[in-house]
């Protein structure tokens, strides 16, 4: 009589196949996105090579633009929404600190010299950016020019602006887009600090508005001209004077006079070019 040897069931031989398959697949899948990731980061690079290639772009390559500029920043779940039916948002984000942000993209072909951006588009993203979106940060981005009243109603509104020029220090990559416009942390108006508010830092020492900082004569531009060179400095390696209130609103007499020194030693513009 012959023994019969009983072999183990045959589930037992699958199941290591069935647990090298799917780690098999995870890694698949987490390969893919790494590239994936990688492959929007070097978009980015050939698309920001030049900022001039911008005005070359259309509406749609824009978005994505603004897109992987956002990838690169580290934002995550990093999406363009843009089309019909997109309720004034282009591009959707959240940043490291956990602020959901809502972009509207607007793109002219003929760049700075293309029709500006008025309140009316501003107004539409103002209606849905916190009502309908839930945007922590609601943000307008062009690589063309805002109109005085528009940029006069996003302020009232809370609303972001990155124009031609944050565009351009933006596309060169030296901080991150919430670096640029001065975003930390809440923007609820109840977390605003006092110098948010407009109160002084320090009572021992006064501060300035551009227009303020223009009217006592301690620039020799106007606020519009001054913007204009507080961007363009990022790129000119030239240190920027510390904003008191993180906004780009606030200076101290010290902070921007040693700014404009910095500024005049690189043979920049004189007062009289400026205006």
């Amino acid at each position: 009589m012959y023994a019969v040897f009983a072999g183990p069931p045959a589930f037992l031989w699958f199941l290591p196949l069935m647990l090298l398959a799917s780690a098999t697949a995870g890694w698949l899948l987490a390969t893919q996105h790494q590239r994936r990731h990688q492959s929007a980061i070097l978009q980015c690079q050939r698309s920001c090579c030049s900022p001039a290639r911008v005005d070359g772009l259309d509406h749609r390559e824009f978005e994505y633009l603004v897109r992987d500029l956002m990838i690169r920043d580290g934002a995550t779940n990093v999406r363009r929404v843009g089309g019909a039916g997109d309720n004034g948002a282009d591009v959707v984000a959240t940043d490291p600190t956990g602020q959901l942000w809502i972009i509207q993209c607007k793109h002219r072909k003929q760049g700075l010299g293309g029709k500006l951006v008025g309140v009316q588009e501003f107004q539409v993203l103002n209606g849905t950016g916190r009502p309908v979106h839930k945007g922590n940060v609601v943000v307008l981005v062009t690589n063309g020019a805002v109109s005085k009243r528009a940029h006069g109603f996003a302020k009232s509104q809370k609303l972001e602006i990155v124009d031609r020029l944050l565009l351009e220090d933006w596309i060169a990559g030296g901080r991150p887009i919430w670096e640029l416009l001065g975003i930390k942390g809440s923007t609820a108006p109840s977390a605003l600090s006092d110098v948010e508010s407009g109160a002084p830092a320090d009572s021992s020492e006064s501060v300035y508005s551009l227009a303020e900082a223009y009217s006592a004569g301690l620039v020799p531009w106007k606020p519009a001209t001054m913007r204009q060179y507080l961007l363009r400095s990022q790129r000119r390696g030239i240190p920027l004077p510390r904003s008191r209130d993180g906004l780009g609103h606030l200076y101290t007499a010290a902070e921007l006079g040693e700014w404009l020194g910095h500024w005049q030693g690189q043979g920049t513009a004189t007062p009289q070019q400026a205006e």
